[in-house]
This record gives C-alpha cells, sequence and structure tokens, in this order.
C-alpha cells in the first residue's frame, strides 16, 4: 500500500519507508538503520498501534546484538507527547516486540505518529537512539483495514536532535 508524500519524513512505499529529499522526490541513497514492522487501526475510539518487529537493525557498539525497544509519541509539531513503550528484546538484530499500544482516537486526530527503536545499556550510560519513522496519521479512517507495513528507520536527528532515550529534544 503506498502512501501520499503527507506520511511526514518519508513515504511507504513497498517494504520500506523511502527518504525524501529537499526537491519533494524520493532519494536514492541507500542508508538504513534497519526497517520497523507496524500495523495501525483506528476503531472504537482508539488507535491501535501494533509494534510486530524490526530488522537489519545494526549491532551494538560492542560488536554483540542489541537489546532494543521502542518508544512511540504522538507528534503535533514539533512537540511529543502521549509517550508510549514496549518491554525490551534482548541480544536480536531482529527483535520480535508483538506488542499493541494504544492512543484514545481523539489525541490521535491531526497529528502524527513518531516510533523510535531505541538501544537498552548497561550501567550508567545513556540508551542509544538507533532509527526512528515518522508517520501522518491522517491516512486513517475508523474502520477500515490496517495500515501495515515495514517502515524504514532513519536516523534520529532527522526529526529532532535527542540527546538520552528520555526523548528530551535539544534545540
Amino acid at each position: 500500500m503506498a502512501l501520499s508524500a503527507g506520511v511526514g519524513v518519508g513515504v511507504a512505499v513497498g517494504e520500506g519507508l523511502t527518504r525524501i529529499g529537499a526537491n519533494g522526490l524520493p532519494s536514492t541513497d541507500d542508508f538504513t538503520l534497519g526497517e520497523i514492522h507496524l500495523a495501525l487501526t483506528l476503531t472504537k475510539g482508539q488507535l491501535e498501534v501494533v509494534v510486530n518487529s524490526a530488522r537489519g537493525l545494526p549491532s551494538a557498539a560492542s560488536g554483540q546484538d542489541p537489546d532494543t525497544y521502542v518508544k512511540t509519541y504522538l507528534k503535533e509539531g514539533e512537540r511529543r507527547i502521549h509517550k508510549r513503550k514496549t518491554r525490551v528484546t534482548k541480544h536480536s538484530r531482529t527483535p520480535r516486540f508483538n506488542q499493541t499500544l494504544r492512543y484514545a482516537a481523539q489525541d490521535a486526530q491531526g497529528r502524527s505518529l513518531l516510533v523510535m527503536v531505541w538501544e537498552r545499556q548497561r550501567g550508567f550510560e545513556h540508551n542509544v537512539g538507533i532509527g526512528v519513522a515518522e508517520i501522518n496519521l491522517a491516512k486513517l479512517e475508523q474502520g477500515l483495514r490496517p495500515l501495515s507495513g515495514w517502515y524504514r528507520l532513519l536516523p534520529v536527528s532527522s526529526v529532532m536532535r535527542v540527546d538520552s532515550d528520555s526523548g528530551d529534544s535539544v534545540c
């Protein structure tokens, strides 16, 4: 299912998310931080975000497979609100989360969904953002089939500058 250019950072095309260049056309770079599989449904006054799995994630700095989790936010302008997150999946570059995160439908109207994959660090180190996808929720209509597919993860800095997994933006 292809979406129009109104999905935010990129356009879902077939098996992923294509970066849109400054000229409004898809970029041809092959840079990837992996992909995340999501299913979005608007039903019964709720937005359901099913975080299924990820693939192609980079190894941790130590060379080991990373411990990862996903945070989602509703985004209004530059402001992120209503955070949800999955449990940590350990030691995998292809983690299976299989978790449903729910938002009130009225909170989702007119906003986009920011999906961030994080690598959990041990000890006192800050967790590291692996990648992000942003999805315009205006394309969802109540009662219609879910919007489902693989979304390419872009660098976190392509959407915002983040110092840690607290999600605090730095200007």
